[in-house]
């Protein structure tokens, strides 16, 4: 089971406790008690201290990316489509596709996997100390953060080039729903598939 960190922002005691038995006492009769759970204690000391975090990367050095996959199963060639954003605004968009027959196998998730490694090398080469990467697979996000185990050669060298390409730079992961509207994930999944059509 995945380890929860819970962070009691108003309570008996406020802090970050392992398990919710710990917290719970904490906020147990606590008038106007203020917590929340989390997946890593960094997100939690985070939480606690929003100003802290504020400081080290400001909106203005963060850049928002949407990334999504496709296959061709005729040319067996997987693919990529990338947005970066910035206030709801397209800086550039990126897409490619390819056929190498190590990651062929794993089909748009390698393209997916890809995605998630240009936009955050967008995002150095253009000087941005944070990226919000939003996917729609969510190896893309448990993968990179080693929470999933790495089996297949995509994955194996997502996580090898994502160690690289990270450092330097924060990375957050937020999931969308696939194929739910969401312009800016459609988009991405449209550059995918005109990736795809250029020979």
């Amino acid at each position: 089971m995945a380890k929860k960190y819970y962070a009691i922002k108003k309570g008996k005691k406020p802090g970050i406790y392992t398990s919710w038995a710990e917290a719970q006492q904490q906020v147990s009769g606590f008038s106007g008690a203020e917590f929340k759970s989390f997946s890593s204690k960094n997100e939690a000391e985070n939480y606690l201290s929003p100003s802290k975090q504020a400081i080290e990367v400001s909106d203005e050095d963060t850049v928002t990316a949407y990334v999504d996959g496709s296959f061709d199963k005729l040319n067996n060639r997987y693919s990529y489509g990338v947005v970066m954003l910035k206030n709801n605004t397209v800086l550039a968009t990126l897409n490619n596709a390819d056929n190498d027959p190590k990651y062929v196998e794993s089909f748009q998730i390698a393209g997916e996997c890809f995605g998630s490694l240009n936009a955050v090398k967008w995002a150095k080469n253009n000087g941005y100390k944070k990226v919000v990467i939003h996917y729609d697979y969510l190896g893309i996000e448990m993968w990179a953060t080693e929470k999933w185990r790495t089996n297949k050669a995509v994955s194996k060298d997502y996580v090898a080039y994502f160690k690289q390409l990270s450092q330097n730079i924060e990375v957050e992961f937020k999931k969308v729903k696939a194929h739910s509207g969401v312009e800016f994930n459609e988009l991405a999944d449209q550059l995918a598939k005109d990736a795809l059509k250029v020979r």
